[in-house]
């Protein structure tokens, strides 16, 4: 009867740590092993706005295929004055896209955008949220291949 109960008492705590053991592995990410650009980065922040732009000028969903940034530029306007800030800056990208199906003829586009958040600017006040959220991305130009 000992050997019994202590038998079944063993295959109860095996049963449940191993159960306590299963549900915590399951929350482990798998990491992906590959090479990402600054570039890669960016483009995976804004793609929601390239696709909606894409979608505006073509009238349709469209596959976008982002090839190249040719520039970056931190434009500032307006001057800082004692006091008080009339500064106001953004980041403005000039990009290649091409648009369509790969096998289909896909068109070379450029665009030009203007990226703004709030801590963009030569005296804007530093952010203590950790937060990113209010960055704006707006077409400048927009040409067809």
């Amino acid at each position: 009867m000992l050997k019994k109960t202590t038998f079944l008492l063993i295959m109860s705590v095996v049963m449940l740590s191993s159960s306590v053991f299963a549900k915590g592995k399951a929350n482990i990410p798998v990491r992906v092993d590959s090479y990402f650009t600054t570039e890669d980065v960016l483009l995976s922040l804004i793609e929601p706005k390239l696709n909606k732009i894409v979608k505006d000028q073509y009238g349709k969903e469209m596959i976008i295929n982002p090839l190249k940034i040719r520039d970056v530029a931190a434009i500032h306007k307006g001057m800082a004055q004692k006091g008080r800030s009339n500064d106001e800056g953004w980041f403005q990208l000039d990009m290649s896209i091409l648009v369509g199906e790969p096998s289909e003829n896909p068109t070379l586009d450029s665009m030009i955008l203007k990226i703004d958040a709030p801590n963009i600017g030569g005296t804007a006040p530093q952010l203590v949220s950790d937060e990113i959220k209010d960055i704006k991305v707006e077409l400048v130009k927009y040409i067809k291949g």
